[in-house]
């Protein structure tokens, strides 16, 4: 079984690798033998609220894969891909960058006078005066001076350390800021060139893919940030032409993403640290899917791949909404079935918690989960996964542009779970809950077959969510 490597830049890396985690959690498959993730997130701004906020969910997702085993008895489609820490936080460690200025951090003043005045016309004052603790702010001239120092590190190291024979490499960016526009091109030269590096080799000639990010949002105009929506088409034209004459027509990597939508939404213009926080947008969200179809796609070293993703026309009235029903057929094999699944038990568990973990629940006492186990730190985690997934669902139905799959508030009523599809009539004396509840035990006594209550308890939730689905929905 093989690995994938997910290096995420910036904070666009860090959302993009919160949404990955949210699918996988559901269930949706890598192929071609890669069973494990091992994500790698490059940020100088280490206090960044949606790097800490996809750091957490990471580790979350480890405490729960981690009391699972995964056999041919086992049947639970939930959480099986591995995630893998490599680095503490599994963040990138960049180098004197806290509490300095670049100024500071090039040692400008210890330069010759004809060296700083090459400098000045280089960098602007603010350029010279910009902390490094909170990313490069849209300058990616910084960003390539600050990042070239990765493949000189103990934790690059680590991670060639680790790197085997049939392995693949991803990376994630933006090309409208500073931090993912420079740390791009910087990190792909380094994994295609760098010879002092454990397993040189194989990471030279592995298969590396890449989604870039254009514009998808804007921020509001602030004259003391160095952050300006307005500079980001003409950074993203730009860097596109580099892109094209430095990267694709040299074939330095093997499938290209790009992404993008007209910004339709502004945020706060936090520089940085904790207030950076962005709700999760529908463009990450498809990144992310670009993550998963490199996995499945039979890339070649012959060429580049370049992919754009598009979704079906939709009334104008209604464009601002994306649903399955936007999708094309390659996008709703992938994602309908798991997501719903996962879906189906964060809502019984937010809304019928006190009953599922008792024992009035009959699939309860045929497995033998007591209500000691339901008190234990494994569901605990589970529920604290749930309730994330819940509201990462919740914030990209608020964004702008929406992305409306499910409907979280069902109350009674399970089966509405989906947006635009309407549930099917099935053959049964039992509706609703109680419909839910019977598979549960039905799945209980026929079909799971795992031996610990960690896998008894998901095995039976992935069996009868997979039930339900195929009889109330199948799109």
């Amino acid at each position: 079984m093989s690995k994938l490597y997910i290096f995420g830049i910036g904070g666009t890396g860090s959302r993009v690798l919160r949404s990955l985690t949210m699918m996988l959690s559901a269930g949706v498959r890598l192929k071609n033998g890669i069973d494990e993730i091992v994500p790698i997130i490059i940020d100088p701004d280490c206090q960044n609220g949606d790097l800490l906020r996809t750091v957490d969910l990471m580790n979350n997702y480890m405490h729960i894969s981690e009391n699972l085993t995964f056999s041919e008895e086992n049947k639970n489609t939930f959480f099986k891909t591995r995630i893998n820490r490599i680095l503490q936080n599994f963040t990138y460690t960049i180098k004197d960058t806290n509490d300095r200025k670049f100024k500071e951090f090039v040692n400008v003043p210890s330069m010759n006078r004809e060296t700083q005045a090459m400098m000045k016309m280089l960098f602007s004052e603010k350029n010279l005066e910009s902390s490094m603790d909170v990313g490069f702010k849209g300058n990616p001239n910084i960003g390539s001076v600050v990042l070239n120092q990765i493949a000189m590190s103990d934790g690059f190291t680590n991670i060639a350390n680790s790197f085997s024979q049939g392995d693949r490499i991803f990376i994630i960016s933006s090309i409208f800021g500073g931090t993912g526009a420079s740390g791009f091109p910087l990190l792909l030269k380094t994994l295609r060139t760098e010879q002092s590096i454990p397993n040189h080799s194989l990471i030279n000639n592995a298969l590396i893919g890449a989604v870039t990010i254009l514009p998808y949002f804007k921020v509001k105009q602030d004259n003391e940030s160095e952050i300006d929506s307005s500079t980001f088409i003409s950074k993203t034209k730009s860097a596109l032409a580099y892109y094209e004459n430095n990267i694709v027509k040299n074939e330095e990597i093997n499938a290209l993403y790009y992404l993008a939508d007209e910004p339709k939404n502004s945020y706060d213009n936090n520089e940085g640290k904790a207030a950076q926080r962005n709700d999760a947008h529908l463009v990450e969200f498809l990144a992310a899917t670009a993550i998963v179809d490199f996995c499945n796609s039979d890339v070649t070293t012959d060429e580049t791949r370049n992919n754009e993703l598009g979704i079906k026309d939709i009334n104008e009235e209604n464009s601002a909404t994306i649903t399955f029903s936007s999708f094309h057929d390659g996008l709703k094999d992938m994602l309908a079935e798991p997501l719903t699944q996962l879906t189906l038990t964060a809502n019984c568990f937010n809304d019928k918690f006190s009953y599922v973990s008792s024992s009035t629940l009959s699939g309860n006492g045929k497995l033998g989960l007591s209500t000691d186990f339901y008190r234990s730190s494994f569901v605990k985690n589970l529920q604290q996964h749930l309730y994330y997934y819940r509201d990462w669902l919740s914030e990209l139905k608020s964004n702008k542009r929406s992305l409306d799959l499910f409907n979280l508030e069902c109350g009674d009523k399970p089966f509405t779970v989906m947006t635009d599809i309407t549930e099917k009539r099935v053959m049964s004396l039992k509706s609703n809950y109680d419909l839910f509840y019977d598979e549960l035990s039905t799945v209980a006594k026929k079909k799971c077959q795992s031996r610990k209550a960690e896998d008894k308890l998901l095995e039976m939730y992935s069996l009868a969510t997979k039930e339900l689905y195929e009889k109330k929905f199948n799109i």
